[in-house]
């Protein structure tokens, strides 16, 4: 019975076991198709992994890209920041510019309008040397120019803008603008500036003067402590330089003597009696400051020294306590006893003649021997040798003598005025 029943179960056994193993192989089927699944999602994730990792790659490109870009963002910022302060800086050099031009286009209206003031003051002149060399009045004021204007003119008063130097101060040459004109202008020196009240205040009054033998100043500047006084041009010079023939000149013919001596004698009368109520002296008169135009009409210059007095006759004098001037042509009572007369400046007059005549250094020695020439009759010795004067030229030189000695005797009150010298000089 057993055997029955192992024989009846064999067949169910095999039954069971041809399931399992159908069940089996569907599941491995199962397996195999799980596995062949993640094999493709396997596959997939990596297709993933690689995309992400090439979008990452991507990224950091793109974040470096960005920095770059950044980087250059913030330099062209930089840059434009510095264009910016740029822009600033030379809107405001611009902004100054245009006030600066401005301003000198102001100055250089009131310049122009001071020039033709100043060249009408010649016209002026010129026009009444044409009829006869009358004094003029004027009532308006020496026109006042910036010192800006006359460094520009010298190059800031350069050396090679110097025609001399004196007891005042330095003068250069330049030329001025609008329209152009010729000038001379002299730099006052730091000792004459201590002065300059007194001399300003002197000058003022024979500036509303002209004469054709006195020296034209056109204008004046004054500025931080630096005086400048401009005045015509004088082409020939000084009389001190042509009697030294300077530069190579040639020298002076006794006609252009003899008419210097006139001009002079003719200016010096108007400085002593222009003023109704005063009488003024040049006190500082030399050949250095008796100067030249282009046709050689002498112009007496620099009044730095001048003095004034009320109604001063011929036997009244003005004491000073201070003796300025050039030794030479000092008359010995101005030098030993200060003493100023109406005659002071004739003495240095006379001195101016002795030099026409002889070309010789001025002094006491020049002044001693001529007297013992003219004594002697040999005065002719003592001409410039560059003069050959004609007989009648000969007879004019020994006036002439006869009037500097006049002029230069110790007696101030035998000496000649210069209303009387005018008489005998002029033709």
């Amino acid at each position: 019975m057993a055997a029955r029943a192992a024989a009846h179960a064999q067949p169910q056994l095999a039954a069971e076991h041809q399931l399992l193993r159908s069940e089996l192989v569907i599941k491995d089927q199962e397996l195999a198709t799980n596995k062949q699944e993640l094999a493709t999602r396997d596959q997939a994730l990596a297709a993933k992994d690689q995309e992400l990792q090439q979008l990452r790659f991507d990224l950091a490109a793109k974040d470096q890209k960005l920095a770059t870009t950044e980087q250059e963002l913030i330099a062209k910022n930089q840059q434009l920041a510095v264009k910016a302060q740029e822009l600033t800086a030379k809107d405001q050099a611009l902004a100054t510019n245009k006030q600066e031009l401005a301003t000198k286009d102001q100055e250089l209206q009131q310049l122009c309008s001071n020039l033709q003031s100043a060249l009408d003051r010649i016209g002026v002149l010129e026009r009444n040397q044409g009829a006869g060399g009358s004094a003029s009045n004027f009532d308006g004021p020496i026109p006042q120019v910036p010192l800006a204007t006359l460094a520009s003119a010298t190059n800031n008063f350069a050396a090679d803008s110097l025609l001399g130097e004196g007891a005042f101060g330095r003068v250069y040459s330049a030329s001025l603008p609008a329209p152009p004109v010729a000038v001379a202008i002299k730099k006052l020196s730091a000792e004459s500036i201590q002065h300059y009240a007194a001399f300003q205040a002197e000058l003022k009054s024979l500036s509303k003067f002209r004469h054709p033998n006195i020296i034209v100043m056109l204008s004046y500047a004054e500025a931080q402590g630096d005086y400048c006084l401009v005045y015509e041009f004088m082409p020939n010079g000084s009389v001190r330089d042509r009697l030294s023939c300077k530069n190579d000149t040639p020298p002076l013919t006794w006609s252009q003597r003899h008419r210097i001596a006139a001009d002079v004698a003719r200016g010096m009368h108007y400085v002593q009696t222009a003023l109704p109520d005063q009488v003024l002296f040049h006190l500082d008169l030399k050949t250095d400051n008796v100067l030249l135009d282009a046709y050689f009409n002498a112009k007496v210059s620099d009044f730095g020294l001048v003095r004034a007095a009320q109604h001063l006759d011929d036997k009244s004098y003005l004491r000073t306590q201070n003796v300025q001037g050039t030794k030479a042509y000092m008359c010995p009572v101005f030098f030993g006893e200060s003493k100023i007369t109406i005659k002071t400046d004739v003495y240095a007059f006379g001195m101016i003649l002795l030099e026409l005549v002889t070309a010789a250094k001025p002094g006491p020695t020049l002044k001693t021997d001529m007297r013992k020439a003219v004594k002697t009759q040999k005065f002719v010795e003592m001409l410039d040798s560059a003069l050959h004067p004609t007989e009648a030229e000969g007879q004019s030189v020994s006036e002439i003598v006869t009037l500097a000695l006049e002029c230069l005797d110790d007696d101030a009150d035998e000496r000649p005025s210069f209303g009387q010298l005018i008489v005998q000089l002029d033709p």
